[in-house]
């Protein structure tokens, strides 16, 4: 399965767009979401992956933006 699809698969109500490409994703989240425990959720969830993933996190109702990379 695609990351992008089994994220949206796996977080339905946090996550309300992934945008990008191979090298990062942008994830825009419903902004009742806690993005600090959601990015929990995310190193927890997929951890040792064979590739890197790049993530920049947003909530909608700010313009802060946090990237993480999971490895």
């Amino acid at each position: 399965m695609e990351f992008t699809s089994e994220l949206r698969e796996v977080y339905p109500t946090e996550i309300i767009e992934v945008r990008g490409n191979a090298d990062a994703l942008a994830i825009t989240l419903v902004k009742e979401t806690d993005s600090k425990s959601f990015i929990a959720k995310l190193k927890s969830r997929f951890k040792n992956l064979s590739h890197p993933k790049v993530l920049f996190i947003r909530c909608e109702d700010t313009d802060a933006v946090e990237k993480i990379v999971l490895v």
